[in-house]
């Protein structure tokens, strides 16, 4: 017994290693599988991580699987079966033999892994210290011999640490970073939805459909790996006040369902620019002839022109025209879809 303790605190140990690792969540999933296969000896196995809006279930790392049922373990019918077993809501590891179904009466075992020659399972939800479910790790055997009690307790002990070693927020965490003095964040969607950025509040210029991330998709859309620009915080004519907010485009990893962060921050040095001259940069900046922010805002030729070279005396610029591409690279300008004429 001792020895079995012995070497399972060994694989925690080294899971843990591994999951402190600086590389990437796909390298850190395919680490892990090694000192798993040596506690449990599995025949197939995979980490996936689940992207519940498109109802995917995409692999980190697979192997002992055919290409036909990896397509169809990452498919909407396993995600709805497991979500019918209870994976995510109770979170606990699942055998085989702890179903509370006959096993022929899912689809996945029924016409997959059991034609496949596999005879045992476990599936293992994969949950952060803070609560968010990940996915799974999933092995089979073709021995019928389940797991004993004390490997999927031991697993169980584990998935903490498997869930930090792929989890996606870490390095969106460390992205938002950059900006040293955000106040809110959220992360978008591929569906257009908002998740929460772990140690930021929400706020509300951030929920769903607002002008503000729905500016920060168009940027994300057009190709932007960064962009800034203001929003009003308040609106009110006597005191007016803003925010800066700032796209940072997501890596590219799985579940790929992340696209984009946007982040609050305070707007920093504004160069005494007025809500005028920040909205007619932003029309410039967005790419409006000067004609049509002329007719959008409801002002003379006279007034616009003023109105630039206002701002190009306040950012310090030699020409109007270098003074829209400082404030574009400054993020010193009010998008048209977020900008109150005033």
């Amino acid at each position: 017994m001792s020895s079995r303790v012995a070497r399972g605190d060994r694989v925690v140990a080294e899971v843990a290693q591994i999951a402190a690792m600086p590389a990437g969540i796909t390298a850190r999933a395919e680490a892990v599988l090694a000192p798993l296969h040596r506690l449990i000896r599995f025949d197939a196995a995979r980490i996936a991580l689940l992207d519940s809006q498109r109802r995917r279930q995409p692999a980190l790392s697979s192997h002992g699987y055919d290409e036909k049922i990896q397509q169809y373990l990452q498919g909407p019918e396993t995600i709805r079966e497991l979500e019918l077993l209870g994976l995510e809501r109770d979170r606990t590891p699942l055998r085989m033999k702890d179903l509370t179904i006959c096993p022929s009466a899912l689809t996945v075992w029924r016409e997959q892994l059991h034609p496949a020659g596999f005879r045992e399972g476990i599936a293992v939800p994969l949950v952060t210290a803070d609560g968010r479910y990940l996915g799974l790790f999933g092995a089979n055997t073709v021995s019928a011999t389940p797991l004993s009690d004390a490997a999927r307790d031991l697993l169980q002990r584990l998935a903490p640490l498997i869930a930090h070693a792929v989890d996606p927020m870490r390095s969106i965490t460390t992205l938002a970073a950059l900006v040293g003095d955000a106040v809110a964040g959220v992360v978008l969607t591929h569906t257009g939805d908002t998740v929460a950025v772990p140690g930021l509040p929400g706020h509300r210029l951030l929920t769903p459909g607002a002008p503000v991330p729905t500016e920060a998709a168009t940027c994300y859309a057009d190709g932007d790996t960064r962009a800034a620009f203001l929003t009003p915080s308040r609106q009110t004519h006597a005191a007016p006040g803003y925010l800066k907010a700032t796209m940072l485009a997501c890596p590219d990893q799985s579940p790929h369902d992340l696209t984009a962060i946007v982040l609050l921050s305070p707007p920093g040095d504004l160069h005494r620019l007025s809500h005028r001259e920040m909205t007619v940069l932003g029309m410039l900046i967005t790419g409006f002839a000067p004609a049509q922010v002329i007719a959008r805002l409801g002002i003379t030729a006279a007034t616009m022109r003023t109105a630039l070279e206002h701002a190009r005396i306040k950012l310090g610029a030699p020409s109007c025209e270098a003074a829209v591409m400082r404030a574009a690279d400054r993020g010193l300008y009010l998008p048209p879809t977020i900008a109150t004429p005033r």
